[in-house]
């Protein structure tokens, strides 16, 4: 996603940095510290080989290299690359999944209607609050 100047608008929570909460974006967020807590945007989550996620995450798309510990909604897509590791449950329209991926927990794939989006979301939040 651009913003009004067309410079791309990306969140980044850096190798070595550590948040704690709920973070929440319109834009691509990209993971290489620790995130404790939820996350969800409009857009791409990037979580790097160096990148930990405790919580729930809900996404357009995904590009998972770190580990999760916590369940994934990507609207859309989602990949794991070989270095990833997600304990938890994943829904997703379409997951492509390199060899060496580690998954613990349930996969659903194909429609992610509202239903579905709503239930994870409701989770989610019900977690937070």
């Amino acid at each position: 996603m651009a913003n009004e100047t067309n410079y791309p608008s990306v969140n980044i929570i850096s190798e070595g940095s550590e948040l704690e909460g709920l973070l929440k974006s319109d834009h691509d967020i990209r993971i290489g510290g620790v995130l404790t807590g939820t996350l969800e945007t409009q857009s791409k989550v990037i979580v790097t080989e160096q990148g930990f996620v405790s919580g729930d995450m809900v996404c357009q798309n995904a590009d998972i290299a770190g580990k999760i510990s916590g369940d994934v909604l990507g609207k859309n897509k989602i990949i794991l690359r070989k270095s990833a590791t997600i304990e938890g449950n994943l829904t997703t329209k379409i997951l492509v999944v390199e060899e060496g991926a580690k998954v613990n927990g349930l996969c659903k794939m194909g429609d992610t209607s509202m239903a579905n989006t709503q239930d994870v979301t409701e989770s989610v939040l019900k977690d937070v609050g």
